[in-house]
């Protein structure tokens, strides 16, 4: 399988993971009983692959904006990154999946709230994966294939994460399109 690659260093990650504690505290999702360690460390790999992404478009000189850490309810929360083709401004989302995901399964878990909501579904989804600081960029979808790819799929329950999702099959996300994708995005 190929893939972008970049090692975001253990002190970040650290770093991370004091803030992922932070946000989760000051939010409330224990009080919620929602499973604290699997939150935090979904956080943990979200930001993660969030830096390195943003890491990958500073080599390139892409012109980028960032959400960066967010505090708050989602509804307040922007895209992971928004990016310029064309002249027109396009939002990419990152979908940080499990190593098991990846090998076992070979699917993409996506919030089935923001499908059934049609909420802050980006024009582009990246799947990609964290493990000991190196993040890895597998492929692309768009946000028609997407809504394509899950609207006949059956809702799933992860009893770990404590939320409803839909699957998408991995071989959906395709590299050759996200390398397409930004060598067009415009440079600064």
């Amino acid at each position: 399988m190929d893939y972008l690659e970049y090692q975001v260093p253990v002190e970040m990650i650290n770093i991370f993971r004091k803030q992922a504690e932070q946000k989760i505290a000051s939010e409330g999702w224990g009080k919620q009983g929602r499973n604290i360690s699997v939150k935090v460390d979904n956080f943990v790999h979200c930001w993660t692959t969030e830096e390195a992404f943003k890491q990958l478009l500073i080599k390139e000189e892409v012109w980028f904006r960032n959400r960066g850490l967010y505090f708050g309810d989602s509804q307040g929360a922007g895209a992971d990154f928004t990016v310029k083709i064309n002249g027109e401004e396009v939002t990419i989302g990152l979908r940080s999946v499990a190593p098991l995901s990846l090998t076992k399964y070979k699917q993409v878990a996506y919030p089935d709230d923001r499908i059934r909501l049609n909420e802050k579904i980006a024009d582009f989804h990246i799947v990609c994966n964290h493990d000991k600081g190196y993040s890895k960029f597998f492929g692309i979808i768009s946000r028609e294939e997407l809504l394509a790819a899950v609207s006949d799929g059956k809702r799933l329950y992860s009893k770990k994460n404590q939320e409803y999702f839909r699957v998408i099959p991995l071989e959906k996300f395709n590299y050759e399109k996200l390398v397409s994708l930004i060598t067009k995005m415009e440079k600064i």
